[in-house]
């Protein structure tokens, strides 16, 4: 069988009723959904016998062909926000569930002296609000989380190699592995191009700093696509996940995962 592994990417989870949850945007993604929905999400998991498995074990599986459940599905969340630890982690312990967090660390870094940070995202603009500190990402690793590079300043990586060369985008894989190496004394063995922006040069660079690099797209949504046995390690694909995804929508990416082609 052709197997299919959803890696399903969040950004914001917030309690319902947070005024960031009333955005419109349509035909385009929000990247926020509340707790509700993404508990409902996480129920259907549970209940159809999902088993949550880590980023690595899915790329030992593509790189060396190593075991996976039948039912196969990874959980990221993008950034590093604060409601990744204050809303999603409590409901992933509900459930038994760990994740990768995939962590901008100037804005960790900003967070942890009681300085404010601000990011260009795709999906908010340029956005200030809470992140994560050091010693809340080394809660994360604690409680089994994965933690994955997503460069030092959320940049565009190819717009960084235009404007800066190789030079520029080897600075967004040193300072991070300084900070990493710093607060949770190892390097993360996984990165997520920010807003999917890459280019062959980049995959060229970062191939040797990482065992994987992981795609962002979304401008087709809700049409999914997966990582398969034979997807590269350099181009892990995903599913963005909030709150434009119907249920229905959510149902039917595992339908289509774990049917086999």
């Amino acid at each position: 069988m052709n197997q299919r592994i959803p890696i399903l990417v969040y950004h914001h989870v917030y309690p319902d009723g947070a005024g960031e949850l009333d955005v419109n945007k349509p035909g385009e993604c929000t990247g926020v959904i509340a707790e509700s929905a993404f508990r409902r999400q996480m129920q259907y998991l549970a209940d159809n016998k999902m088993e949550v498995v880590s980023t690595s074990s899915v790329v030992d599986w593509v790189i060396d062909d190593a075991p996976l459940p039948e039912h196969a599905v990874v959980l990221h969340f993008d950034n590093g926000w604060l409601d990744t630890f204050t809303v999603t982690k409590p409901v992933l312990d509900s459930f038994g569930f760990t994740a990768t967090c995939f962590v901008i660390t100037d804005s960790a870094n900003a967070t942890s002296e009681g300085k404010r940070a601000a990011i260009r995202t795709k999906t908010e603009g340029i956005v200030e609000k809470p992140f994560m500190t050091w010693d809340q990402i080394r809660e994360l690793v604690a409680a089994g989380w994965e933690i994955g590079a997503h460069t030092a300043s959320h940049c565009r990586m190819a717009d960084k190699h235009e404007a800066e060369g190789d030079e520029g985008v080897l600075d967004e894989v040193d300072r991070p592995s300084a900070a990493f190496q710093e607060h949770l004394g190892r390097l993360p063995p996984h990165f997520a191009y920010p807003s999917g922006s890459r280019n062959t040069r980049t995959d060229e660079l970062l191939q040797d700093h990482y065992r994987s690099l992981r795609l962002w797209h979304f401008e087709e949504q809700p049409v999914w696509s997966f990582t398969e046995n034979t997807t590269s390690r350099l181009a892990i694909d995903c599913q963005n996940i909030d709150n434009t995804v119907t249920f229905a929508d959510f149902e039917r990416l595992f339908e289509e995962a774990f049917t086999n082609g």
